[in-house]
């Protein structure tokens, strides 16, 4: 085995890079990205980014010199189009082919469209990467925005406002659930989260649809909703959840089902192919039963199992999946998977500034979740178990 190709530069594909030398793996390590830019750090892009007085510039996961110490082959801006399984190759729209002995599938997610009449606006914005996050610095940047309408409560939908809001806007969030960050945390922090948000001047519309983004030439102007209520926009924010990159694996026949099928090793189902991150479905040791993940931890997390079976390492104990946002003041961290709990047992600070809370299926702990407590992380996932 001599030659490892990794398509995608993101926090999966780089840290993978990295484990593989740390393992001992001495071939040939090509990354191919698809963005021209420097790997980079996507969390920051819906936080300091949007709010910086200064014009932002990315963080990068790793400097520049890392990969030329470390042997590693960084391919910028390369698009891959085709995954040949037989012939072991991969084929990039600007370059030809290049072959491996081993691949690891990093593509991780693209942002859902949002499918309603009026959505190819000019000022209907996603935030996925870094040309989403300066378009959409930008546009709340500008004198003429006043008011935001994001669709989606989830937890860029709330740092989008939270950023929105710090800058003087009117922010109105659109949920189809009955709450927000539903898909992550109980209600316990969502009610919290949504009392303070509302402090801080952030309308709520629950239990809604948005039925056609209204526009005037060429331009969103608002939000029609099913009920037939309007919400008033000069921009609106489309934070509807993201779909894993499964392109070139359904291509190439690989099994994959709501994200490519991997096993705990994170092989699909050929056994020359790995699949790591966001694009990965994989059974969590601490949900048990087969799941997508889009934190940064989750991807790192895998990329460490996949280079550690590559070179024929144990593979590292599983860790408990974690999540964290910034959100007006809130420190909102979680660990483990907020689901399947029968019991929430809470703790509070006096200004109500604070609190802990612990999920348990019968007498097992089976989440945990913060805000302004980040401290506590360490403490809380030594008491998580797996199922």
């Amino acid at each position: 085995m001599q030659k490892i190709v990794i398509i995608g530069a993101g926090a999966a594909g780089v840290s993978a890079a990295a484990a593989l030398r740390q393992n001992g793996f001495d071939g040939q390590i090509t990354v191919l990205g698809e963005e021209p830019a420097l790997p980079y750090q996507r969390p920051p892009l819906s936080k300091a980014w949007l709010t910086s007085a200064d014009t932002p510039r990315p963080t990068p996961i790793r400097p520049a010199g890392f990969f030329q110490d470390n042997r590693i082959t960084l391919e910028r801006g390369r698009k891959v189009v085709r995954l040949d399984r037989e012939a072991r190759q991969v084929t990039m729209r600007d370059r030809g082919a290049i072959g491996y002995d081993k691949l690891i599938l990093a593509t991780g997610a693209s942002s859902r469209p949002i499918k309603v009449p009026g959505a190819g606006l000019k000022n209907v914005f996603y935030l996925r990467d870094l040309g989403h996050a300066a378009a959409l610095r930008e546009a709340l940047g500008r004198a003429d925005c006043r008011t935001v309408a994001i669709v989606g409560g989830g937890v860029i939908g709330l740092e989008v406002g939270s950023a929105a809001i710090a800058q003087g806007k009117q922010v109105t969030v659109v949920e189809a659930a009955a709450r927000p960050m539903a898909r992550v945390a109980s209600p316990a922090v969502t009610n919290h989260v949504t009392r303070k948000l509302k402090a801080e001047g952030v309308a709520f519309i629950f239990n809604a649809r948005v039925e056609e983004i209204m526009g005037r030439n060429g331009r969103a102007t608002g939000l029609r909703l099913v009920s037939g209520a309007q919400v008033p926009a000069d921009i609106v924010v489309a934070g509807i959840g993201a779909l894993p990159n499964v392109g070139l694996a359904v291509q190439a026949g690989l099994g994959c089902d709501g994200g490519i099928v991997v096993d705990g090793a994170m092989l699909t189902t050929d056994p020359h192919v790995y699949a790591v991150g966001d694009c990965a479905r994989a059974v969590n040791p601490f949900f048990g039963a087969p799941i997508r993940i889009e934190t940064i931890h989750n991807a790192m997390s895998q990329a460490l199992v996949a280079a550690a079976h590559i070179c024929g390492k144990p593979l590292p104990p599983a860790a408990p999946p974690r999540f964290w946002s910034d959100l007006k003041g809130m420190k909102v961290q979680g660990l483990g998977i907020a689901a399947g709990y029968d019991r929430l047992q809470e703790s509070t600070s006096e200004d109500d500034d604070a609190r802990e809370i612990r999920l348990f299926s019968g007498d097992r702990l089976v989440a945990a979740e913060t805000v302004n407590l980040p401290t506590r992380q360490a403490d809380l996932a030594k008491a998580l178990r797996p199922v």
